[in-house]
Parts: structure tokens; C-alpha cells; sequence
């Protein structure tokens, strides 16, 4: 193809630019050298002397190959001048090879420590990574074991719940039944009380007007003895006392009382001690019943010692109480602190005298030395009753000591 002119010319420069740029003129003198340059510009420029030799030669050869002699020539000529730059250019290129070799041992010495600092990072990396399993599989041991821990406390806790659930229900029920043995025996208690309360209150009340005829039969016969007709009376045998006088009437009145005093003393051995006596027993029983419940809830609740509640030893002592009152009320109801004895014997000792004095509501009177002894008898009397109203309602037993234990039955 024929050159076009100067348009191929253009093209020409523009691509011998164009291969000087992708050679990397610039770069490749920053990494290699003068030398390296020189060789990549002069297989440039053959190239391009090359095409400019063709083109000329396409429009006249003789021109083209006047072109290439004097291109062969101008080469024969540089060749000694190279070869001098050559000479020159060999020191220069030893100090870029020293260079080089410089920058290749530090270049390698730092890659050696790189790959030593790498082998030691992977190592550390892989102790590490070890490391990190282990903790891996001692968390997933711990959360195995925490997790059975979880359910086992679960459970558990369900079973103390159910337990507990379980023993509040049984401890309401036994306490209902403690409270209502406890209101049973509270009424049978109070009954039993107020009937003992009632009794004694009127035994005194008996006691007590006991003491107004004896008082009178005392008085009326002091002033008898005492009077000028005594000795009259005595010595023509008439009867000391006929019968309508002041002295009668007390007599009758006493014998009244005595009769009274006499069913007294049934009440402590009769049937009506007999039903308060078991009315006792069956509230010793609920009590004996109720305190064994009681020591059974309060056995099912102990502190984190182990050791028993402190409304245990208010159960004992409230047990304690319950035994001394119930000893109590056996005692008053028996009669056993003194009453009956007392009572039995007033009763004897008035019995003898009274049929005595019988005889004045006969009219029959008396002679003086019964009358001076049924006389002197009348204190005794007063003084029985006063000691039996002193001793009923005590709760001592007659002739015991005061510090025997209770019992309980």
C-alpha cells in the first residue's frame, strides 16, 4: 500500500508514542535502570525505522535504500561509541546491581521475618483457635450441667411444692379439729366449772346459816343457865325448854339445816360427783388428744437446725397448766381438799347431839349435864364450819405437800 503522506507520518509518531508509553520509559528507569531503558527505546526506534523505511521505499526505492545505508552506517559508527558508553555504564550498573543484591537481602531478610512473624501469628492463631474450642466445650459442659441443674431444681422444686401444698392442706385440717377439740374442751371445762362454783357457793350459803340457830341455841341456853329459875328448874326436874320457846325453834331450824348438810356430803360420792368426775375424764381426753395433735403439726415444722419451734415448748407448758387445772378440779370435785372430811365429821358429831335434842321438840327436855354439854358442844360446831367454809374452793389436797406434781389421768 502506498504511504499517504504526511497523514501516515502522523500515525507513525503517534504510535511510536504510544509504544514508548505502554513500554513504561519512566517506570521501568525506577526500577531498572539506564540500561534497561536503552534497550526497550532501541527496539522501539527499529521498529519505527523499519516502517519509515518501507513507506519511503514504497514511493521510491532508491530513496528507501539510501534511507537504510545511511542507517547502517550511522549504526557502524555508534557501535564504538556504545561500546565506550558501555564501558562507562558498567560501574554505574554494578552499583545498581549492589543495589539491587542490597535491597534483595533486605527484601528477603524482611520476608523471612514477615514469614517467621506470620508462622508464630499462626501458631499463636492456632493455640488460640484451641484454646477457644476448649472454652467452646467446657461452656457446653457447663450449660449441659447448669441446664440439669435447672431441671433437677425444677423438679425438685415441684416435689416441695406439691409437699408443702400437701402439708399446709393436713395442717388445716388438723387444726380445725385442734380448734374445735380445743372449744369441746373449753365448754366442758366451763360446765364443769360454773357446776363446781355453783355447788360450793351453796354449801357455803348452808355453812353460813348453819351458824345463825347454832348461834341462837347458844345464846338461849347461856341465858337459861344464867337465870334464877335454873336452879328451881333442876331441882323440881321440869324440862328446861317446853316445847314452842326460843330454843326450839332453833333446834328445829338446825336439825333443818343439819338435814341439808347431810345431803351435802352425798353430793361428793352420789351420782352427780360420778357425772362431773366423767365429764373430767372426757375433757382430760380431748386435751391428752389435742396436745398429741399439736406436738404432731409442730413435729412437721422444725427450723434449718433441725431443732423444734418455740410454740413446742408453749404447747408443753399450756399442756402443763391443762393437767394442773384438770388436778384441780378433781380435787374440789372429790372433796379431797379437806371438805368431805370436814363436812363428814360436822355432820357426825351434830347427828349424836341433834337426836338429843330431839327430845325437846317432845317436850321431854333435858337433864343439866347434857344440856351444859350440848352447850359447850355449840362452839366446836362453829368452829367446823368455819374451817370447812375456809377450805371449800381450795384446790390443795388435805395433808399434801404443796409441791406434788399434777396428775394428769
Amino acid at each position: 500500500r502506498k504511504p499517504g503522506g504526511r497523514l501516515e507520518v502522523i500515525q507513525l509518531t503517534e504510535a511510536m508514542d504510544s509504544m514508548l508509553e505502554k513500554a513504561g520509559v519512566d517506570e521501568l528507569i525506577a526500577v531498572t535502570g539506564p540500561s534497561q531503558l536503552m534497550k526497550a527505546e532501541q527496539n522501539i526506534y527499529n521498529i519505527v525505522f523499519h516502517e519509515l523505511i518501507r513507506q519511503v521505499s514504497v514511493d521510491c526505492m532508491e530513496r528507501g535504500q539510501l534511507l537504510s545505508k545511511l542507517r547502517s552506517l550511522h549504526l557502524a559508527e555508534q557501535r564504538p561509541l556504545g561500546w565506550s558508553k558501555f564501558i562507562e555504564a558498567v560501574p554505574c550498573c554494578f552499583s545498581e546491581l549492589y543495589e539491587i543484591r542490597e535491597r534483595d537481602c533486605r527484601v528477603t531478610k524482611e520476608a523471612e521475618k514477615a514469614q517467621e512473624e506470620l508462622a508464630a501469628a499462626m501458631r499463636e492463631a492456632q493455640a488460640n483457635a484451641n484454646l477457644l474450642e476448649q472454652y467452646r466445650e467446657l461452656y457446653e459442659l457447663q450449660r449441659r450441667r447448669l441446664e440439669e441443674q435447672v431441671l433437677a431444681v425444677a423438679r425438685e422444686r415441684d416435689i416441695w411444692s406439691s409437699a408443702a401444698c400437701d402439708l399446709a392442706l393436713k395442717d388445716l385440717r388438723d387444726l380445725a379439729d385442734l380448734q374445735e377439740e380445743t372449744e369441746q374442751f373449753k365448754g366442758i371445762l366451763g360446765h364443769v366449772g360454773s357446776e363446781i362454783e355453783h355447788l360450793e357457793e351453796s354449801s357455803k350459803e348452808k355453812l353460813q346459816l348453819v351458824k345463825f340457830p347454832a348461834y341462837y341455841i347458844y345464846y338461849d341456853i347461856f341465858m337459861l343457865m344464867n337465870s334464877s329459875l335454873f336452879s328451881y328448874l333442876i331441882s323440881t326436874s321440869f324440862p328446861l325448854q317446853p316445847r314452842g320457846g326460843p330454843a326450839f325453834v332453833g333446834t328445829v331450824s338446825l336439825m333443818l339445816f343439819f338435814q341439808m348438810l347431810k345431803e351435802d356430803t352425798q353430793l361428793y360420792t352420789g351420782e352427780a360427783n360420778i357425772a362431773k368426775t366423767e365429764s373430767l375424764k372426757s375433757a382430760a381426753r380431748i386435751q391428752k388428744h389435742w396436745t398429741e395433735l399439736g406436738e404432731t403439726v409442730l413435729s412437721r415444722h422444725r427450723d434449718l437446725t433441725g431443732a423444734l419451734l418455740p410454740q413446742h415448748a408453749a404447747l408443753e407448758e399450756i399442756n402443763q397448766r391443762a393437767c394442773e387445772l384438770y388436778q384441780q378440779y378433781n380435787t374440789r370435785i372429790s372433796g379431797n381438799n379437806g371438805t368431805v372430811i370436814f363436812l363428814t365429821d360436822l355432820v357426825r358429831s351434830m347427828e349424836d347431839w341433834l337426836f338429843k335434842a330431839q327430845k325437846l321438840t317432845r317436850g321431854s327436855g333435858m337433864h343439866e349435864t347434857e344440856l351444859q354439854a350440848f352447850y359447850h358442844m355449840i362452839p366446836s360446831w362453829l368452829a367446823q364450819v368455819d374451817a370447812l367454809m375456809s377450805i371449800i374452793g381450795s384446790s390443795q389436797l388435805h395433808k399434801a405437800k404443796n409441791d406434788m406434781e399434777p396428775h394428769c389421768p
